[in-house]
């Protein structure tokens, strides 16, 4: 192993390890108790008009203990479903009181209390070595309280820095941009991916003088080659049970073709006029989306993932790239070129209700987040291209990477199991 794989796996464990070690603890540290399946559901996020709940959050005022609630507070304000009131004053209906101790390691007590009913509906101890897995965790705690769904706060994304002599790094961040890393810098193409179950990262790129595409063992920090062949080889996406989707125009034009994580069942789709290029799976595995240009223009189509029962899905515009499925398989977000600038469109997967995300610059590459909620994708809106993070739900977008950088391609993990 070179010396420069031992730093990137290096990195590799300060960016997942503390957040195993993190979980391990906390469900072993001596009490954990969560609201039950009857519990009462503070805000939901189902309904047409979302409130805000007011919530306070109450600590110590020790460097560690203000990051702590500094990274909670930004985790929650950007969902727009909470809003804060003073400790002091009046009108939370829920606060969190956290009691942090430093003796012998990181550990954080949280109490949250239900100020109208007078109750507590969450006791819970964390042992961390690391403040923002932890803190990240108690968001997503507090938000599984007040809204009986998961939170988005300790997942992570993957995706693409530029740097000098047009080579790209591929790169792993958390979900509001902090924390990146180096995964790996060589001859890539913007073509990534993550498996269903968040284990392994999947991507495209060139080494001596040949596309391959490859699989990155999170937990193992181990990279294999999964697929060699002549021409240009792109990864698409990944099944639930295992299968790789990618084009490749090893016979020519490009096609759409299957292979699993261990680099068997290899079988090929598609074998039209034309190029076919990023297939991705549907959350439950049964379908394919992908780009061809076989009706003249690139377009949205989908499959049965056995390579039958094709359908044109996007009519709209002349050229249309980039399909992303929403966890529930409900809706597709694509690319859409309108008025010479690249957009972000949503459509239903039965082809209806198309509706245009964005407006201004070029905005491309659309990921969606495990609980459907946000979308993650680049735009030059200000410039240089970065990634953003948009609300589905409620109207709002934040920029998440630093402006001295050009950052695209953003693919948002699962929720790790």
């Amino acid at each position: 192993m070179s010396t420069e794989q031992r730093a990137q796996n290096y990195k590799l464990r300060f960016l997942f390890k503390p957040v195993l070690l993190f979980i391990v603890l906390a469900l072993a540290s001596g009490f954990w108790t969560l609201p039950c399946a009857e519990a009462k559901i503070y805000i939901d996020i189902t309904s047409p008009g979302i409130r805000q709940l007011p919530v306070s959050i109450h600590s110590s005022q020790t460097p560690t203990a203000r990051e702590i609630v500094s990274i909670i507070k930004s985790d929650l304000e950007f969902t727009g479903l909470f809003s804060f009131v003073d400790p002091d004053l009046r009108g939370a209906e829920l606060i969190a009181d956290i009691d942090v101790d430093l003796s012998g390691g990181l550990r954080v007590i949280l109490s949250l209390k239900d100020l109208v009913e007078n109750r507590e509906v969450l006791k819970k101890r964390y042992i961390a070595s690391s403040i923002r897995p932890l803190a990240h965790s108690i968001a997503d705690d507090i938000y599984y309280v007040a809204t009986g769904g998961a939170g988005i706060f300790r997942t992570k994304l993957s995706y693409l820095v530029s740097a000098a002599g047009g080579r790209k790094e591929l790169r792993l961040m958390d979900w509001d941009g902090r924390t990146s890393v180096s995964i790996t810098s060589k001859g890539l193409t913007a073509s990534h991916s993550w498996t269903q179950d968040g284990k392994y990262l999947l991507y495209s790129a060139e080494k001596d003088a040949r596309w391959k595409i490859y699989i990155l063992d999170l937990m193992k920090f181990k990279e294999m080659v999964l697929y060699s062949s002549a021409g240009l080889n792109l990864v698409g996406g990944a099944s639930p049970d295992d299968m790789v989707s990618f084009s490749s125009s090893k016979e020519g034009s490009s096609e759409i073709y299957l292979i699993d994580i261990y680099g068997k069942g290899f079988k090929k789709l598609t074998m039209a006029l034309g190029i076919d290029v990023s297939p991705v799976f549907s959350p439950d595995g049964k379908r394919i989306a992908f780009v061809s240009d076989r009706g003249g223009t690139p377009q949205i189509y989908t499959m049965d993932a056995n390579g039958m029962g094709i359908r044109r899905l996007t009519f709209e515009g002349s050229y249309n790239t980039s399909p992303a499925w929403s966890p529930d398989g409900k809706w597709i977000s694509y690319v859409g070129r309108i008025n010479g600038k690249n957009q972000i469109f949503m459509v239903k997967s039965d082809a209806s209700d198309v509706r245009q995300l964005t407006f201004s610059g070029n905005n491309e590459n659309p990921s969606f987040s495990p609980d459907g909620l946000f979308l993650a994708y680049d735009s030059d809106r200000d410039g240089k291209k970065g990634i953003y993070i948009k609300r589905l739900h409620i109207e709002g977008d934040k920029r998440i990477t630093p402006r001295d950088i050009n950052a695209s391609t953003p693919k948002w993990s699962p929720y790790f199991k």
